[in-house]
């Protein structure tokens, strides 16, 4: 939890009764949710250097592009002084402070009868709608950039041995892969990089988009490959989708035919969405890993199995379960 004096900065900045913050997570940022006239909104606190500012406001003034141009995503409200973030400094803590406006709506998970064809097609849209829109995007100040896509920094030196070192092969491998793949305009640009199920709710048929916190400029089929990861995750377990590369399979079919309503793909872009796939298959367990300490016995019997499973795919020189189909 941040500190007294980081809050009042904060909610000074953004005109916020400080009294009516309600913590609601912290783990890569902070989060507060308070009500101001009947409506609901979220304060992000990311613990970064002042110098980092720049980053979060070029993400701020993207999804108020978005929201402008009638996508439905969680709107940044400006500070008291008409700013897009505030820097709040206590001690040797430095917080870049956010708020965002609450969406409406409810998890794919709350009512599982939505899980089917047509969200999927609507989710595809609205991503599409994204990468359309990001065409025309002129920055308002040069500075707000996001940072490209780049191979992940590892030094957690417990990474480097036995299966973990395994693991961490994999994953070079694919990087390099990626790495030599071209970076047109058409193809690569500004993307969610995070656009999962939980990252949306669904509101009459419509999705309410959030959590651009992990933008930045890439290829916009690895963003399509990070949707449909998820989707297999955390969407597949249902017996009438057949195995995940069957479900992988549906899944994709009627997200892409959302997706090129609003932004074309080619069958080249398509046939690497499998690629995609499985480097975020592969980086998933590098999110969780990062900072491990080394003690097996903290990891949960889940993880252990999942890290298990990936090595015997990568012995047998298998890619992961949902990423062996071809569309």
């Amino acid at each position: 939890m941040v500190s007294t004096a980081i809050l009042l900065q904060a909610s000074q900045s953004f005109g916020i009764v400080p009294e009516s913050l309600v913590l609601v997570s912290q783990s890569t940022n902070v989060v507060y949710k308070y009500n101001q006239q009947d409506r609901t909104y979220f304060l992000r606190l990311s613990e970064k250097p002042a110098a980092y500012e720049t980053s979060i406001q070029a993400e701020v003034h993207w999804v108020r592009y978005l929201v402008s141009k009638g996508v439905r995503a969680s709107l940044p409200i400006l500070t008291v002084e008409g700013n897009l973030t505030a820097v709040c400094r206590d001690q040797d803590k430095c917080y870049v402070a956010a708020v965002f406006e609450g969406a409406t709506g409810y998890f794919f998970d709350y009512d599982w009868s939505v899980w089917d064809t047509d969200l999927f097609t609507r989710w595809g849209s609205v991503m599409g709608s994204l990468h359309h829109l990001t065409q025309s995007y002129q920055p308002e100040d040069p500075k707000f950039i996001r940072a490209d896509w780049t191979p992940l920094e590892l030094e957690n030196p417990h990474l480097h041995t036995g299966d973990y070192a395994l693991l961490l092969g994999k994953l070079r491998a694919l990087e390099q892969q990626l790495m030599n793949l071209p970076k047109k305009d058409d193809i690569y640009g500004l993307i969610h990089n995070d656009f999962h199920p939980y990252n949306f709710l669904i509101d009459q048929g419509e999705l309410n988009v959030f959590d651009f916190d992990d933008a930045l400029r890439g290829w916009y089929a690895l963003d399509i490959g990070i949707a449909a990861t998820h989707a297999v995750w955390w969407g597949s377990h249902d017996p009438k989708w057949g195995t995940k590369d069957e479900f992988a399979k549906t899944f994709l079919t009627a997200f892409l035919e959302g997706y090129v309503q609003q932004y074309p793909i080619s069958q080249e872009w398509i046939a690497r969405i499998p690629l995609f796939m499985e480097y975020r298959n592969i980086s998933s367990f590098f999110w969780w890993l990062k900072d491990w300490n080394g003690d097996e016995g903290s990891l949960s019997d889940h993880q252990k199995n999942a890290i298990s499973a990936a090595v015997d795919l990568i012995q047998n020189d298998l890619p992961f379960e949902g990423c062996r189909f071809k569309l």
